[in-house]
């Protein structure tokens, strides 16, 4: 029973039209998908949904989850971004569900907002001019970020875990093996255990050639076995043609670390489904 909520169309930096998401889904016989589009922020991106749009962006949303009742069941997201000052989408009329991620920070010597999941030159940069070069002092205060999301603004599930190591190929930045890194991350986990959310499993990385493995890394997952954290099997597509990108790999590794189930959201309950 595969299923996506988590899809970028031309609302912000994916492709086409959030309908062709959709007759994608219907084509590959999803029971549900969710359009999910990155919410505005109050400073200038080239990926994230312009602030004029979003009444647009609902309207479409909502009027094809109509259109397509009794074909597929169609939700409305936002993948929100926490960061000082964030709107909070959560009780935002029409809306389903929020993905939280955390794409950037707020350099206040500089009184800027600066990439954590960009380039290898962006992540380089950030490291440098906000913490002096220390890689681990970043990595450290992205986990952070992620915990006071969870305890501040706890999001319907939780987007691309460790996707710091997207630019960590050959351990440039940082090893995941360090007993610090593992801390940072373990903390996470419990934020998300204590506020119950979903985490997703993302083949976004794969599927874009960012990564060779899914987020989160195979040893975070079977840490989440361990503490029964849900998840949501999503692909973070950016076009139609992706929904589903690796999702077969990605159920083997689910039920080779022991995973049976993931949480979908299907009659407009989140439910647990056989894998």
């Amino acid at each position: 029973m595969f299923t996506t909520y988590h899809t970028h169309s031309h609302f912000c930096d994916g492709s086409m039209a959030p309908e062709d998401y959709i007759l994608s889904a219907i084509r590959k016989k999803f029971p549900a998908i969710g359009i999910s589009s990155h919410a505005p922020v109050h400073f200038e991106t080239c990926w994230t949904m312009k602030p004029g749009k979003l009444k647009q962006y609902m309207q479409t949303v909502l009027g094809l989850k109509e259109k397509y009742r009794g074909q597929i069941q169609v939700y409305v997201g936002l993948e929100t971004d926490f960061y000082p000052g964030v709107v909070d989408y959560r009780g935002y009329p029409g809306l389903d569900y929020t993905i939280g991620s955390v794409h950037f920070i707020y350099h206040a010597a500089g009184q800027r907002y600066m990439a954590l999941d960009g380039t290898p030159e962006e992540f380089q940069e950030t490291r440098d001019v906000v913490f002096h070069g220390e890689a681990r002092e970043l990595v450290e205060k992205y986990y952070q970020l992620l915990t006071d999301m969870l305890y501040q603004q706890a999001p319907s599930i939780l987007g691309h875990l460790d996707i710091l190591k997207k630019n960590n190929s050959g351990n440039r930045f940082f090893n995941e093996s360090e007993s610090w890194y593992r801390k940072a991350v373990e903390g996470v986990l419990d934020a998300i255990t204590e506020q119950q959310v979903i985490v997703e499993v993302n083949t976004g990385g794969i599927a874009r050639g960012y990564t060779s493995e899914m987020y989160p890394s195979d040893w975070i997952l079977a840490c989440m076995r361990e503490r029964n954290i849900p998840l949501v099997l999503n692909s973070d597509a950016h076009h139609p043609d992706k929904i589903d990108a690796y999702y077969l790999q990605a159920v083997e590794k689910l039920k080779s670390l022991g995973y049976t189930h993931q949480r979908i959201l299907l009659d407009n309950i989140w439910q647990d489904v056989p894998l």
